[in-house]
């Protein structure tokens, strides 16, 4: 099997390799904001990024709003920030795959203007890259670009 889309890369990997707890359990109920969270990022965030960074569209007409399944850029960035803000982690009060995809779009964002620079990105982008594992991946990273 091939998979090819970076978010379901990510669940994948997390069903895969339960032991790593990097997704709740099917049954758990935290499943739903699991999803949520994944395909949120993959869906409504790269669009609302590729449409104001690539194709330069900053302003869509209220009538539109719901043709383009996100609204505006800017209620994707505040529906982030809302949430960032007021939870550690995307999901259950605990690092997963959810944080790898919706971490790494704020992390690239913000880095490269893609994103807004807020507080709360800021906090959560260092709290996720400032866990072990994270430090020892990019150490690996590192050690590949060298």
């Amino acid at each position: 099997m091939v998979v090819t889309e970076v978010a379901a890369i990510c669940a994948y990997l997390a069903d895969a390799f339960p032991d790593k707890q990097l997704a709740p359990p099917p049954t758990a109920r935290e499943r739903g904001a699991y999803y949520r969270w994944m395909f949120y990022a993959a869906g409504p965030v790269e669009a609302a990024i590729i449409d104001r960074a690539a194709l330069g569209i900053t302003d869509i007409p209220a009538e539109k709003q719901p043709m383009v399944g996100y609204g505006t850029y800017d209620q994707v960035v505040d529906v982030l920030d809302r949430h960032v803000a007021a939870n550690e982690y995307m999901v259950g009060g605990r690092f997963s795959a959810a944080d790898v995809y919706v971490g790494s779009h704020l992390a690239w964002g913000t880095q490269f203007g893609t994103l807004p620079k807020r507080a709360s990105f800021d906090a959560y982008v260092a709290r996720i890259t400032a866990r072990p594992a994270a430090k020892q991946a990019k150490a690996l990273d590192d050690q590949l670009r060298s």
